[in-house]
């Protein structure tokens, strides 16, 4: 209950856009638990008839433009992270790749046998 007394949904601000056949938008968002991007893309398809048209297809159009710019970083990004173990550092002129490794420990990396640096043996 807000502070009116009333659930949320008993007191509709602005019109009657985001209820479709009874169901309110927010409640759709949180039953299918979606993310930001997925919620403001679905409210601007799910009203575009009743409130903003052809102007709210093209809000939803651009969410889902900004979604796969940030979805494609991301899944970049989990492509390009190193391995367990390893490191990947900018020192301002290049990458530099570590690996850390238990001492007394050797390990094969591109096929060769890569030994710890000496006094760690």
């Amino acid at each position: 209950m807000g502070p009116t007394g009333m659930a949320a949904n008993d007191n509709q601000v602005g019109g009657d856009h985001y209820k479709t056949g009874g169901l309110e938008h927010w409640d759709m968002v949180v039953h299918f638990k979606l993310d930001y991007f997925q919620g403001q893309i679905t409210k601007y398809v799910m009203r575009w008839r009743d409130k903003g048209g052809i102007a709210d297809l093209k809000k939803a159009q651009h969410f889902l433009e900004k979604y796969i710019e940030v979805a494609t970083k991301e899944e970049m990004d989990r492509k390009l992270a190193p391995p367990p173990g390893w490191t990947v550092k900018y020192d301002g002129t290049k990458m530099v790749a570590s690996y850390a490794r238990e001492a007394g420990s050797s390990e094969k990396v591109a096929g060769k046998k890569v030994r710890p640096a000496r006094g760690k043996r």
